[in-house]
Parts: C-alpha cells; structure tokens; sequence
C-alpha cells in the first residue's frame, strides 16, 4: 500500500477508528497492537508496543494476551472495512459456548483468517513457544507448521463460508490502492 493500512481513509474516517467502534460493541476494553504509539494517540485506546519487535501480527497478539489478560480476545486486523460486528460476536459466542481455544474464518478456497478471529488466553504459552523460535506466521503456529506451536493440542474451530457464517468480501483485505479502490 505504501502507507498505514489502519489509517487509511474511508467513508471520511481512518479505517482503525471505524474497527474500533464495531468492537467496542462486542467488548468493554479495546487494544490497539503497534510498536508506534502517538500514530493511534487519536483513538483514547491503549496502545500495546511488541515484546517480540519485528515479528508481525503475531507478536501483537502475544503482547496484548501478555499485557492485558482476559479469557478471550476478538481479533481484527487493521486492513478489514467491512468486517460485519455480527460474524465477530458468533465467533466469539462460539469459544465461549464449546471452551474453544481459537475460532479462525475459512473461505471456500480454504483460505484461513487468522487475523480476524476469536482466540483464548490459553494459547499463549504456544503463541510465545512459537516467537521464541522465530515462527511468525499466526496460522503456521496454530496448524503446526514451520516450528511454531499447533502440537501442543490446542482446539480449534474453523468458521466455514461454506456454513453461510460470513460473505467473501466480510475478510476482503486492503492491500493495495487497487484493493481501495473497489470498496464501495
């Protein structure tokens, strides 16, 4: 994109700020995972600065779950407009409900959301395991891959498209001007 996805403008307000709105419906504390503090000043939320710089989402993840816990924590990446409220809340009725360590979307493709989800505090420990050894990728941690922590059992529910739970465009990121440009 060439610029903070978060803070792009759309429908005359910084997407980040319209994120926060549809969670603050969903959960009395807000956090905002970024290693650039005064960026974010403008939203009245905490700001959680990575313990692991360097190693994308999923150290923002980690740190939040360090600083801040709580039982459950309703991901959204900063890059999603129009990420409905509704599919956030089934998901997170979902780990509440069957005491499920992480709810992740999955499109027909079988494409994996891992930063749209709902995650419990239980998946810490495997969160750090996998920063430890340098395994970045939030959905490698969760299946196993590339040495992050997916052995160590955690229970997970993929929330299918296919089961009608949520659209494609629901997960469309915005990654390039091109993407910005076909937002409605």
């Amino acid at each position: 994109m060439g610029r903070n996805k978060a803070l792009l403008d759309i429908g005359g307000r910084p997407l980040i700020q319209t994120l926060a709105e549809r969670l603050g419906t969903l959960a009395r504390d807000i956090f905002v995972a970024a290693n650039d503090p005064e960026a974010y000043r403008f939203l009245g939320l905490p700001v959680v600065a990575d313990r692991f710089p360097g190693q994308g989402p999923l150290a923002g993840l980690h740190a939040v779950m360090s600083e801040h816990p709580r039982a459950y924590y309703v991901v959204a990446a900063c890059d999603l407009p129009n990420l409905p409220t509704a599919l956030l809340r089934r998901m997170l009725d979902a780990a509440v409900a069957d005491g499920i360590d992480a709810v992740i979307p999955r499109s027909l493709d079988g494409r994996a959301h891992p930063l749209s989800a709902v995650y419990r505090r239980t998946c810490l420990p495997v969160i750090e395991k996998a920063l430890a050894a340098k395994a970045n990728k939030v959905i490698e941690t969760f299946l196993g891959g590339d040495g992050g922590g997916g052995g160590d059992a955690l229970s997970i529910r993929w929330f299918e498209q296919a089961e009608g739970a949520f659209a494609a465009a629901d997960l469309l990121n915005v990654n390039t001007p091109e993407d910005l440009g076909r937002l409605p």
